[in-house]
């Protein structure tokens, strides 16, 4: 054997030593234990890159041929979970053995953009992960810690865990706040049906989102974790979903929020269906609804979502919702039935070439109830961190810009202004300059302004934002 090829075999049992744990059977007979090669040809057999002769026998004496290391070479693609200086050695035998690697049909082209998802398999676990960084300076201070006063935050700090299985069933969990908040499972092509997706345990919905019914901050409602079952069936142009749940954004019923899978039940009760006609590359339809029955409040929201894009880069989307509140879960006497619409206008920065926009326009009935807050810059003082409850009338007029000057450049814009009928105008504007260093870290200095409030009409506070976004 040449020294080229014994020292591709080498290397070759470098990279499964790193990879595969230690077994105390003898896998061949004519090696013994005392052997110097005998600890990585074992741990080559346990991984299943080295098969031996029928007859269990290794050989150690006989020449390989090239054909044969690139056998081991493309058992060693498939197998995965490898990283580092492992990694590079695979790099160089696929280039070393590539004319007899393709002959035997392994694919070699684009392996190394496949390498990327073998780097964050860890024994067949896909990890990723966002930490997001915050210095923030108020005007005046909103709480005594946390991101509402001066200083350095963790905003988020996430953990994201995924594993194929088989069959098309797939694990996936996230840490969030110091707990397992998403732990789930997910079945596809349930009971061999095509396009039937079964999830169950603690996962997202977020079905404004699959719409694109907003940009930049949140949506009207969901956005969030339920406990329970989701059943959903893809059909072409035709999706239609339900889901069953126990438990919303690992509330514990006390009035605090609990975080983590283990967060006790409040005997709460949410049910939600969809469907959605995606008539064409330029047309969808989609109608939604919601049934809760949570924290001694009964109250369903229903909503029709609509989008029309007129050419590549521009989008008339919006939504109509209507709610049916329960006298005794009223936010407004008599306001049983309010409703809320908005429509917004989505142009990419190719069309415009200097700028993408967003325009929208909402007009929100008194005795609304929206799950969250979908336009406010600092998500915690205004104008209402936990959710958007209209005390009022209220029209709002919300403008994002952002200008992409490189790939490493860029320049953010927002505007929201909130006509209320009896408590008069609140808005907010914000200026922002990121710098996206790497493909994975990002930082971005901001500067906002905010005026009035839902309980203080004469607020005036700003705030200076420095922060650090790393998606790895």
């Amino acid at each position: 054997m040449s020294m080229k090829k014994m020292l591709a075999v080498v290397a070759a049992a470098s990279l499964a030593a790193a990879a595969a744990p230690a077994f105390a059977a003898n896998p061949f007979s004519d090696v013994p234990m005392n052997h110097w090669a005998y600890d990585a040809v074992e741990q080559l057999s346990a991984k299943g890159i080295l098969e031996g002769y029928p007859n269990g026998t290794f050989k150690g004496n006989r020449a390989m041929t090239r054909y044969e290391i690139a056998t081991m070479v493309a058992r060693m693609m498939a197998a995965g979970g490898l990283s580092g200086e492992d990694l590079e050695k695979l790099k160089a035998l696929v280039v070393e053995f590539q004319p007899e690697l393709e002959a035997l049909g392994v694919k070699v082209d684009g392996f190394d953009s496949r390498l990327s998802a073998l780097e964050k398999g860890v024994g067949g676990w896909k990890i990723t992960g966002q930490m997001r960084f915050d210095y923030n300076a108020w005007d005046t201070d909103e709480a005594l810690t946390g991101a509402a006063a001066d200083g350095f935050t963790m905003n988020r700090g996430r953990l994201f865990l995924h594993r194929d299985l088989t069959d098309g069933v797939s694990f996936d969990a996230r840490w969030h706040n110091d707990a397992f908040d998403r732990f789930w499972v997910t079945a596809r092509d349930f009971l061999g049906m095509d396009g039937l997706t079964l999830k169950g345990g603690q996962f997202a919905l977020d079905w404004e989102g699959e719409d694109g019914l907003y940009d930049d901050n949140d949506a009207f409602f969901m956005d969030s974790n339920y406990r329970g079952f989701d059943l959903k069936y893809n059909r072409g142009a035709f999706t239609v979903e339900g889901f069953a749940g126990s438990n919303k954004g690992n509330y514990s019923g006390t009035g605090d929020i609990v975080r983590g899978v283990y967060a006790p039940n409040a005997s709460d009760e949410y049910y939600g269906a969809r469907l959605k006609f995606d008539f064409s590359e330029k047309f969808w339809l989609s109608l939604n609804g919601l049934w809760t029955n949570a924290a001694d409040a009964n109250w369903n929201v229903y909503w029709a979502g609509l989008g029309f894009k007129f050419t590549d880069g521009i989008e008339l989307k919006g939504a109509y919702y209507m709610e049916d509140i329960s006298d005794d879960s009223l936010l407004v006497v008599g306001a049983d039935d309010p409703k809320a619409w908005k429509v917004a206008l989505d142009v990419s920065q190719d069309v415009l070439k200097f700028t993408s926009l967003w325009v929208e326009y909402s007009k929100i009935d008194q005795g609304f109830y929206i799950h969250n807050n979908p336009w406010s810059f600092s998500d915690v003082v205004w104008p209402n961190y936990t959710g958007f409850q209209a005390q009022d009338d209220t029209d709002v007029l919300f403008v994002r810009a952002k200008q992409e000057w490189n790939d490493k450049w860029s320049t953010i814009e927002r505007y929201v202004k909130y006509d209320m009928s009896a408590f008069g105008d609140a808005k907010e504007w914000s200026v922002a300059i990121g710098y996206q260093y790497t493909p994975n870290l990002y930082f971005e200095l901001a500067y906002a302004d905010m005026d009035g409030r839902w309980d203080d009409p004469n607020y005036d506070n700003n705030q200076i934002r420095f922060r650090t976004l790393l998606n790895f």
